[in-house]
């Protein structure tokens, strides 16, 4: 918040957003206050840092057991699956025509055709 608080709402609003980011802390008065605003904040704190505790319980659940992801699939492949290398390798010799490429009348020695970085691809 760009202001200090003013009411109460906005006290509690202030201690949940102090509560979600630092969950595990002990607040303290950050002004002032009288006992019912103080309350008001002190009650925000205890519920933002329950919420992120329960946010990261959720999160660490849900990473130890996914949830199957129905992604679309191509398939069945007649014979069976191919091997990334054999795949990579045929690609290579179907895109030879489009970027293997000369410079016209000078030789360069050090010239290699260009291939797609088809090895940076994650597995």
């Amino acid at each position: 918040m760009s202001t200090t608080p003013a009411s109460v709402n906005e006290w509690y609003l202030a201690g949940l957003i102090f509560g979600w980011e630092a969950p595990q802390c002990t607040a303290q008065a950050p002004a002032p206050l009288n006992d019912e605003t103080l309350q008001a904040y002190f009650q925000g704190v205890q519920d933002g840092g329950v919420a992120r505790l329960d946010f990261e319980d959720q999160k660490a659940a849900e990473t130890d057991n996914p949830e199957p992801v129905n992604y679309p699939t191509i398939g069945p492949v007649p014979g069976g699956g191919v091997p990334l290398d054999e795949y990579l390798k045929d690609q290579r010799e179907l895109l030879e025509g489009l970027f293997h490429q000369h410079m016209p009348h000078i030789e360069v020695p050090e010239y290699e055709p260009w291939y797609p970085p088809f090895e940076s691809v994650p597995r």
